[in-house]
């Protein structure tokens, strides 16, 4: 009796948390998805503008002329999220790029709660991405690209879904310092109450030598599309170390101000990376990108560059 007064209860809760949600039917998944980022990035921020695989799924224009195929997950011990990544660029006039990208909640439900109300098994907390965007080179290194995406957020059976015009673009390298900026804005879909757009902007300084090369990244993102990443907004900055161009070592540091998180201010982070590059493959672990209302996610990546 204990035992099913326990599940009623949860039941219930559960009920009530998705009626709470409304017509927005938004979660903090889309927000654990927007700051995700392969794992052969430092961390979703500061990578920007450092060009290549590095930077193509911030800013498709920053990629440059990179093609091939990328894979990546991250598991968060929050909440037991997983998000899964992958990215495809091609030549065909410009540089087309094609991103999926989903997180979701793997233990929604204890196995207890599912063996007497199996119709929960149906029900899912996630949040998904799918991307389009043609890159187009310009002069002295420059390059811009136009996109759209399509964003969809599942929480307990209610849906909403919106369509993003993304504009990405490269300036010249001037004195040596790469720069790259993302504008993403609401196109069609979503409530009355979504978010005005969301900015990504990020510089990158490249030192050393084919031996040992040093790169450094700086990034802010800041602004929300939907209702729920209201106030959300980094600043990063991050260190990546070649050897080689074989091995590399990476780290960053950042602050990010945090809608959900109990204190109000800015909440600090980190992230440390290790990558590996034989030929046209690479593999990547990133550990870290943390913030106070996360447990400290484990990311992994393979990409394949033909060029």
């Amino acid at each position: 009796m204990a035992s099913s007064a326990c599940c009623s209860s949860s039941l219930a809760l559960l009920a009530a948390l998705a009626a709470a949600s409304g017509a927005e039917a938004q979660s903090s998944h889309l927000t654990r998805l927007e700051l995700a980022a392969p794992a052969i990035a430092p961390d979703p921020v500061s990578a920007l503008a450092v060009g290549g695989w590095t930077s193509a799924w911030l800013a498709p224009a920053a990629g440059g002329d990179v093609t091939g195929a990328l894979v990546g997950l991250e598991h968060s011990g929050f909440a037991s999220m997983t998000t899964a990544l992958a990215a495809v660029r091609l030549h065909a006039g410009p540089v087309w790029q094609l991103s999926f990208a989903q997180s979701r909640v793997t233990d929604l439900f204890d196995d207890a709660l599912l063996a007497q109300f199996p119709e929960l098994s149906t029900l899912r907390a996630a949040a998904t991405h799918l991307g389009l965007d043609a890159a187009l080179p310009l002069r002295y290194g420059a390059a811009v690209a136009l996109g759209a995406r399509y964003e969809r957020d599942e929480f307990l059976g209610d849906a909403a879904t919106i369509w993003l015009a993304r504009l990405s673009a490269t300036g010249p390298t001037v004195l040596g310092v790469k720069s790259a900026a993302t504008v993403e804005r609401v196109i069609a879909g979503g409530t009355s109450d979504k978010g005005p757009g969301r900015v990504r902007v990020g510089l990158a300084r490249e030192f050393g030598t084919n031996r040992l090369g040093f790169t450094l990244g700086l990034g802010a993102l800041f602004g929300d599309v939907w209702s729920v990443e209201s106030g959300q907004s980094r600043v990063a900055g991050s260190i990546r170390v070649s050897l080689l161009k074989l091995v590399t070592l990476s780290g960053a540091l950042g602050a990010e101000r945090d809608p959900f998180g109990a204190a109000p201010g800015w909440l600090g982070f980190a992230a440390f990376g290790l990558g590996l590059r034989l030929g046209p493959a690479g593999a990547d672990l990133r550990r870290g990108d943390v913030g106070a209302s996360d447990a400290l996610p484990t990311a992994v990546s393979l990409v394949y560059q033909p060029n």
